[in-house]
């Protein structure tokens, strides 16, 4: 298994080396407030982590910001199910736990660090409790900012009257040489919509026809998470500033992380942390440990760096196997042929070996639409493989100009394609990245049926198009629009407002 799976990854990679000097940057936050256990969401991927709602990673994003092109938005959510009428304790960031957003590079998923950190605040009340910005490099810390609020729970018109201005006084902006930089850290709208009902009752997508066994006909697709909120930490930065001591590589790795100490000290009225950090909770590609993981890896994965990935994949360990089989044979690929019958590759996935552990880079030609009119892109067209890489789970994105929505000679769509992404054309959409309104349930639904399969390997596949509207789970949007500025997560629902059905 060991020289069979090394074998084929240096297949996918071709020529690209493993390991390289580089960077990482790391945006840490650990804010003092409360912890509450979840209700309702399904955001709880693992075992160990659905036990400990304040510290599970709900999703991870990163995009070019579309108003501001130059640089990049990254955003994490943790703390899933959130009800807003959640008091009298309501939610927040737990005080005990290091939440961080990570950023590699060059590649090599090591590096730099900047941290968004706790500073004494006000515990136990619902008055805004301030958070610093810090820059980690070779170890030493600069603080870079510090005092910056985090607004309270979206309680309700008596409580907390004109939230609007509470939510904007949190976006804080940080002047470096580079640019500037924004951070907001808060309660949010949960930004991520998915028939939570359907996907994990064997994939029973709602729109399409009944599988033996169901009594209900076609209907359309139930948010699991309409009405619910989270809390986020977004960070604007300039791309300038990412890529210092990146070379030539343009290609950025992302994910998110918790970790708490390793010891808790229960003494007469009060709770010490102390030893070291540990990592309990990681997500960088959405739904990876939820739904493409099995059961007997989900914990592990959680507590797994990203650097460690290509040697648990390639190791003769039942864990090993396990992993490789997850993405070469996926899961999800045989309900869909079961259920759907969908027709799948019939060799290895090469193609989702590309998609979530290396970066793409095209075997054939593919077509963008662009402001231009479409453009056929050359086969070998780097679409975001580092130009150094160490296989590992991340979301990966090209932050190259022609990466970047707004500027001249942009591949990107000029009406986005958030239905299908990448695999619409849209250079601009997930997996290249991933942007808020992406529909990525529906895209890694198609992925995994093979729609990017011919495009990512030397083999050739027919993928029908006809497969585009059955892989549905009939839901295109968040039950929320975004903004249009930074950090475009809507704000959370209302306590006062939120009726139980998710409606408001």
């Amino acid at each position: 298994m060991n020289r069979k799976l090394k074998k084929q990854v240096a297949k996918v990679l071709e020529n690209t080396l493993y390991f390289g000097l580089a960077g990482v940057l790391l945006l840490a936050s650990s804010l003092i407030g409360s912890s509450q256990d979840a209700y309702g969401s399904s955001h709880r991927e693992a075992p160990l982590i659905a036990r400990d709602p304040s510290a599970d990673n709900t999703d991870t994003y990163a995009f070019v910001s579309p108003d501001r092109p130059d640089t990049v938005t990254i955003i994490g959510s943790w703390i899933p199910g959130e009800l807003p009428q959640g008091g009298p304790y309501y939610y927040g960031f737990a005080d005990d736990v290091v939440y961080e957003l990570h950023v590699d590079n060059v590649g090599d998923v090591q590096g730099r660090e900047i941290a968004v950190g706790q500073i004494s605040g006000a515990v136990g009340t619902h008055a805004n409790v301030p958070a610093r910005v810090e820059e980690i490099v070779n170890g030493k810390a600069t603080v870079l900012g510090e005092g910056f609020p985090v607004p309270p729970a979206h309680i309700g018109p008596k409580s907390t009257p004109d939230y609007q201005t509470l939510f904007q006084e949190a976006v804080q902006t940080i002047a470096t040489d580079h640019g500037d930089i924004k951070v907001f850290a808060g309660q949010t709208d949960d930004p991520f919509w998915v028939d939570l009902g359907s996907i994990f009752d064997l994939l029973s997508l709602r729109p399409q026809a009944t599988p033996v066994g169901y009594d209900s006909g076609p209907s359309e697709g139930v948010d699991g998470l309409a009405g619910f909120n989270v809390h986020s930490i977004a960070i604007q930065i300039p791309i300038e500033r990412l890529l210092d001591q990146a070379s030539d590589n343009t290609v950025l790795g992302v994910w998110a992380t918790s970790s708490r100490p390793t010891v808790r000290v229960f003494g007469a009225g009060n709770i010490q942390n102390v030893g070291d950090l540990v990592q309990i909770s990681r997500l960088g590609m959405p739904l990876v440990n939820e739904v493409v993981l099995p059961l007997a890896l989900k914990d592990a994965f959680n507590s797994l760096k990203p650097e460690q990935d290509y040697d648990v994949y390639t190791s003769d360990t039942r864990a090993g196997e396990l992993l490789a089989s997850s993405v070469y044979t996926p899961e999800v690929g045989t309900l869909l042929n079961a259920l759907y019958g969908v027709p799948l590759p019939a060799k290895l996935r090469d193609d989702l070996v590309a998609i979530f552990f290396t970066g793409m880079v095209t075997t054939k030609d593919f077509t963008l639409v662009t402001p231009n009119g479409e453009v056929t892109v050359p086969a070998g067209t780097n679409v975001n493989r580092p130009s150094i890489v160490r296989p590992a789970e991340m979301i990966r994105l090209n932050v190259a100009e022609q990466f970047r929505p707004g500027v001249a000679g942009s591949l990107c769509s000029p009406e986005p394609n958030y239905k299908l992404g990448l695999l619409g054309g849209d250079a601009c959409g997930f997996p290249n990245g991933r942007r808020l309104q992406d529909d990525v349930t529906d895209i890694e639904l198609l992925a995994v049926a093979g729609a990017a399969y011919s495009v990512l390997t030397a083999d050739t596949f027919e993928f029908s198009a006809d497969l585009i509207p059955v892989l549905n789970d009939g839901l295109d949007t968040n039950d929320v629009p975004f903004q249009h500025a930074f950090p475009y997560l809507a704000m959370p629902h209302q306590g006062y407002e939120f009726r139980s059905s998710g409606s408001e």
